[in-house]
């Protein structure tokens, strides 16, 4: 909902008037030129310094038999976003299929116990390959884009 210009009641002439409505004015139009500008950057380094360790530490976590059902769903979640940062132009995958991706972690799920879920070395290096390429894609993306796809997993798991 737009701001209305401030005023100082009654008082102000016609002149300051007009002042404070192209003053206004353009403190909003500087907003959103800055809101704008900082879509076009990169996520922040510590934004993607987290991500990337959330995404290493669950598939450290399968690598060692000890991932969980959320380890599996970290790791899907980030090569569906691999994926998606793939068709947008934003770096390759290659040797690695989503379809081969998606296998190895269904043989996973399949194969484990509750809490107990293991990546072998082979699946292991795949997933690695996969999520540096993904690190790679969070320090070139812009942020309009990363949002643009963070609302694309939102509504597959929303569907799902």
């Amino acid at each position: 909902m737009p701001l209305e210009p401030p005023c100082r009641g009654g008082s102000a002439t016609p002149v300051e008037q007009k002042v404070n409505k192209w003053a206004y004015r353009l403190s909003q139009s500087s907003r959103k030129q800055r809101e704008a500008k900082t879509e076009l950057l990169p996520l922040p380094k510590p934004i993607r310094d987290a991500l990337s360790l959330e995404y290493h530490l669950q598939l450290e976590a399968l690598h060692a038999g000890v991932g969980s059902l959320m380890a599996l769903q970290v790791v899907m979640r980030a090569v569906i976003a691999t994926g998606i940062l793939c068709e947008l132009g934003y770096g390759d995958i290659q040797n690695a299929s989503y379809k081969d991706l998606e296998k190895i972690a269904n043989n996973s799920f399949s194969s484990g116990a509750q809490g107990r879920f293991y990546f072998d070395g082979d699946a292991f290096r795949l997933f690695a390959k996969v999520l540096t390429t993904h690190d790679s894609q969070l320090e070139a993306a812009p942020v309009k884009v990363i949002d643009e796809v963070a609302k694309r997993l939102e509504r597959y798991r929303g569907a799902a």
